[in-house]
């Protein structure tokens, strides 16, 4: 979440019940938003205990066919996803269900659905900030922010036969990888070879249901057994602060610290680009992607300049822009589609008229017009040497020592093996206090290798979907709960 906090410190591991708050003492905004994280994880939990990770209240959202043999309708009601809430106050369509990419930004919906596929719904949440819905701002204060809103956003995707069998192929080349770097993935199935045959098993197991073209309860069972192992592939990243001569600054910071800084930081390191490493690319940000602006009158030039009117120009520094900055031009869209968003440097800034100027290498077939907002990223020439021309820094993997410096001492490492999903991101609170970054040590006394903090993404098999001459039916994977009331 792009959030300006100070650090999220809810760990389920932790066994913890409450936050207890005392006379007298200090109260931050990470204890408080802890203590919301507990009650959330405990109430969840419980559902799933109790009910199931996947069920549908009544005929919440029940697939049925719609107007034409290449759409289906999706109806009004509530379902919960491992304890998550998803509600839809209407009956729409796939296509026009309420957090599906926006035209402009990212693919419309597919117009041909395939002869078998299978329907899944995928659901995380999101954060937003005044900036991007300015109802949350209390005009009686003048228009400045206070708290922000978390959501839950959910997708109705499908899934088809070439996509299932190219996931254990794709898999292939990250197993090659750990094999050569035995490292700190943990498989759910034991080892390596077991997670490889798992994998493997389910997508040709599922593959065949598609073949066949008769799913029954057994193949939604296989359905979710696959999606459970597909979600193992994910990366790990270590982060340490040391000692860097280039951000030396004897008049402020001791001269043995490591994190040298003035102020402490909330590091957020993002992928923006996904894929495998050589593929993948990330940016960073010392304000955890916190300092945004909302776009108007965005206008494109010839070359990839771009100009556009923001609300505001900033505070100060630290909540500004300067030229040199790289920033992104985004919206809802890319986030729904999980699309990098493009970045550029800005050029120029016409303060009088909050008017910026900037220069954008990527982005062919983007509607800029679209764009509502820009993010400010703090990565730079100065710092990554290897900075692509558009705007972010190459993944490279390593278990031998190697490390990717940010700033001012914070380094990070990523783990050989991993695939990583734009979005996917860590926290790194960096403080002067100690001269060193928060971040957990392994028992042999190394920098922890963590997964990404976010973006969470949980996952429910719906059914399976059949065009059979004008309209599509589906047979129904889900649990489907009536009320006592009810029955």
């Amino acid at each position: 979440m792009h959030g300006d906090f100070a650090r999220i410190t809810f760990d389920p591991s932790q066994g913890f019940t409450r936050v207890l708050a005392q006379q007298g003492r200090m109260l931050l905004e990470a204890e408080l938003n802890e203590q919301t994280a507990l009650h959330i994880h405990y109430l969840r939990k419980v559902i799933v205990d109790t009910i199931g990770p996947c069920w549908r209240a009544g005929d919440g959202f029940a697939l049925a066919a719609g107007d034409s043999v290449n759409e289906f309708a999706i109806a009004a009601g509530r379902l919960y996803v491992d304890g998550i809430l998803c509600e839809l106050n209407a009956n729409v369509t796939y296509g026009t269900q309420p957090f599906w990419p926006v035209p402009g930004i990212a693919p419309d919906a597919p117009v041909e659905l395939p002869a078998i596929f299978l329907a899944y719904i995928e659901v995380h949440e999101r954060h937003l900030s005044p900036v991007q819905m300015p109802a949350l701002r209390e005009i009686a204060l003048g228009g400045r922010d206070t708290a922000s809103r978390a959501q839950v956003a959910w997708q109705i995707r499908i899934l088809t036969q070439d996509q299932v069998t190219a996931v254990p192929k794709q898999f292939a080349k990250l197993a090659e990888i750990r094999k050569a770097h035995p490292g700190p993935f943990v498989y759910r199935d034991g080892k390596l070879s077991d997670f490889v045959k798992a994998l493997e098993d389910s997508a040709r197991q599922l593959a065949d249901v598609f073949s066949a073209g008769a799913p029954d309860q057994k193949a939604c069972a296989g359905a979710k057994r696959f999606f459970d192992t597909w979600e193992q592939i994910g990366p790990l990243m270590r982060a340490r602060a040391r000692f860097d001569a280039r951000n030396l600054d004897p008049c402020a910071i001791p001269a043995d610290g490591q994190f040298r800084s003035r102020e402490n930081q909330l590091y957020r390191v993002e992928i923006h680009k996904g894929g495998m490493a050589g593929e993948a690319t990330f940016k960073w940000s010392r304000e955890n992607g916190s300092v945004e602006f909302a776009l108007s009158s965005v206008k494109t030039a010839q070359g990839g300049t771009i100009t556009a009117m923001i609300d505001t120009l900033g505070r100060d520094r630290r909540t500004g822009l300067c030229e040199g900055d790289w920033v992104e031009l985004t919206s809802d869209g890319f986030e729904f589609a999980e699309m990098a968003p493009p970045l550029g440097q800005i050029t120029g800034i016409d303060r009088a008229r909050r008017m910026v100027t900037l220069k954008v290498t990527t982005g062919a077939g983007i509607d800029f017009s679209a764009c509502t907002l820009l993010r400010r990223w703090d990565q730079s020439l100065e710092t990554a040497p290897d900075l692509g021309e558009d705007g972010a820094i190459p993944v490279r993997e390593s278990s031998e020592g190697r490390w990717t410096p940010l700033e001012r001492g914070v380094q990070v490492q990523f783990v050989p093996g991993g695939y990583y999903r734009t979005g996917d991101f860590w926290l790194i609170p960096a403080r002067v206090e100690t001269n060193d970054i928060l971040w957990p040590q392994s028992t042999a006394g190394k920098p922890a290798a963590l997964r990404p903090l976010g973006v969470e993404r949980h996952r429910g098999v719906l059914g399976f979907g059949i065009k059979e001459q004008a309209q599509v039916t589906f047979t129904n994977c889900i649990c489907t709960i009536t009320p006592q009331c009810n029955r």
